[in-house]
């Protein structure tokens, strides 16, 4: 008891910046998923908040891959439509996403990326399709997100081609 209280107290003696966390070099926010075209687990249904806490800590590894030491990203995803479709006249029920070529990945995205001392180095909005995705040579994988995962690694590496972003 005397612990919590010393340490409740040492929470409250503290400066309110030395209790403040530092920010992470990257951030993925998803802006109204609900609205979102397909990031679910059966047809027309809510967005499914693990597939999207998957893809965030995906891309916030990878990104972070490519940052110089304070640069910060700031990725807004604003529409996903997952690689595949639900055809429930082909299966029993709607919870089987059938992979077809008709049906590609697609990511629509804003994103901001920072300096160290604060200054916008480039920033954009993007709509990441690729069409040929069933030809991509990914690894034999149940992992759902394979295919926006490697929708995002590529504009990724296509962001920071010359090993980081060039300023506008």
């Amino acid at each position: 008891m005397k612990y919590v209280v010393f340490l409740l107290m040492s929470l409250v003696l503290l400066p309110a910046s030395a209790t403040e966390l530092p920010k992470p070099p990257v951030t993925v926010e998803y802006i109204s998923p609900e609205k979102f075209t397909d990031v679910s687990s059966i047809d027309h249904g809510p967005p499914n908040s693990s597939y999207l806490d998957q893809l965030s800590k995906h891309v916030m590894k990878k990104a972070a891959t490519y940052l110089s030491q304070g640069e910060q990203l700031t990725i807004s995803i604003t529409d996903i439509d997952m690689a595949g479709g639900f055809e429930p006249w082909r299966t029993p029920g709607n919870d089987i996403r059938m992979i077809r070529h008709i049906y590609p990945p697609r990511i629509e995205l804003a994103y901001q990326l920072y300096d160290a001392g604060g200054e916008l180095l480039k920033e954009g909005k993007e709509r990441l399709i690729n069409l040929n995705y069933q030809l991509n040579m990914l690894p034999a994988s149940t992992d759902t997100m394979r295919h926006e995962k490697a929708l995002m690694d590529d504009w990724l590496a296509k962001l920071f081609a010359d090993g980081q972003a060039v300023k506008k």
